[in-house]
C-alpha cells in the first residue's frame, strides 16, 4: 500500500514529521510507517486499493504490530488481512482532516481448493485464463504460488469469503474490530459503498461493455465489479457531489442535473505523449442509465 498525501501548507507537529510545504506530496514509501512521518490533521483525502486478500504478490514483507511478518494480503485467514488494514488506517485517521474522507477499494476472494485436489466446473479445452478451462485450467492452478493455493478452514470450499464486509464492519463497528483481534481505535463512518462496475451487461441485447476479467466457470457468474468504501471521521466533512452530477433525465430543463448514484462505470483511455492535448483517464458514469 502507498499513500498519496494531498494536503494544505501546515507544520510539522511531531519531531520526525515530514513537513508539508506544498499542496500535492507523493511519498514513495511503505505506507505502516512511512504514515508515521505524515504531520497529524495534514491531509484532505485518502485514497487507495489495498493488495486483494490471497490474489496479489508484491514481495514486500513487513512485520506487522502483532509480531506476524509477512506480506498483506498473505495471512492465514481473513480476519488477520483486516486486523493488519485497521493497523494502516489508524494512522489514516490521524493524519487525515477532520473534514477529511478515504475512499478504499476492494474486493472479495473465493476459498477454493482448485491447484491442489479442486475441480473448475468449466468446460475442457482451456489454452489460458481467456479461454474455457477444464482440465488444463486445473494443471494451470496447480502451478501458481502456494499463497494462492491457501485454504482457510471452516469457510466452505468454493465460498466467497466476505473480505469487503469484515473490513466495512471492522472500520465502523467497535464490537467487530475487538472480534478481528484488533486493538481499539478509531470508529469511521461508512457514508456510501459503491459498485465500481468493470463492465456492464444487457441480458436483453447480450452485448457487454467493459474490461472485467473473464472468469472460466460455468456454476457462477463472473465478478465485473469491486467495492469502493467512502468513509469519513465525522459527519460533517468536505465532500462536493455537483462534480460528478449527471444529466437529470427526468427534468425538462435543459442542464438540470442529478445525483449520479452509487454504482459507477469508468473507461480508460490510452495516453500518448505525442499528442497535444492529453484527454482524461477516467470517465466516470458516462451515460445516467448505469447511475
Amino acid at each position: 500500500m502507498k499513500a498519496l498525501a494531498n494536503s494544505s501548507a501546515l507544520n510539522s507537529e511531531r519531531a520526525g514529521e515530514i513537513p508539508v510545504a506544498e499542496p500535492i506530496r507523493i511519498l514513495r514509501t511503505n505506507a505502516l510507517t512511512g504514515l508515521k512521518n505524515v504531520a497529524s490533521n495534514s491531509v484532505q483525502t485518502c485514497l487507495t486499493s489495498p493488495p486483494f486478500y490471497l490474489l496479489r504478490r508484491y514481495g514486500t514483507s513487513t512485520i506487522w504490530p502483532d509480531g506476524w511478518e509477512g506480506e498483506l494480503g498473505h495471512e492465514a485467514h481473513p480476519n488477520d488481512f483486516i486486523r493488519h488494514l485497521l493497523h494502516v488506517f489508524d494512522e489514516v485517521w490521524r493524519v487525515l482532516r477532520k473534514d477529511g474522507c478515504l475512499w478504499v477499494n476492494l474486493a472479495d476472494t473465493f476459498n477454493n481448493k482448485q491447484g491442489k485436489k479442486g475441480t473448475t466446473n468449466a468446460p475442457n479445452g482451456c489454452d489460458g485464463r481467456f479461454a474455457a478451462g477444464g482440465k488444463r485450467y486445473a494443471n494451470s492452478l496447480r502451478q501458481q504460488p502456494e499463497f494462492f493455493k491457501h485454504f482457510v478452514p471452516g469457510i466452505p470450499h468454493k465460498s466467497e469469503m466476505g473480505v469487503p464486509y469484515r473490513f466495512h464492519l471492522a472500520m465502523t463497528d467497535p464490537e467487530f474490530r475487538h472480534f478481528v483481534g484488533a486493538r481499539e481505535g478509531p470508529q469511521w463512518i461508512c457514508r456510501r459503498t459503491i459498485i465500481w462496475a468493470k463492465s456492464i451487461v444487457s441480458l436483453e441485447s447480450q452485448k457487454a461493455e467493459g474490461n472485467a476479467m473473464p472468469e472460466p466457470t460455468l456454476d457462477r457468474p463472473s465478478r465485473n465489479y469491486e467495492f469502493l468504501f467512502l468513509f469519513s471521521k465525522q459527519p460533517d466533512y468536505y465532500f462536493d457531489r455537483t462534480t460528478i452530477d449527471v444529466p437529470a433525465r427526468a427534468s425538462t430543463r435543459h442542464g438540470d442535473k442529478a445525483n449520479s448514484g452509487s454504482v459507477w462505470q469508468t473507461h480508460a483511455e490510452v495516453i500518448s505523449d505525442t499528442e497535444s492535448e492529453l484527454k482524461g483517464i477516467w470517465r466516470i458514469n458516462p451515460d445516467s442509465d448505469v447511475a
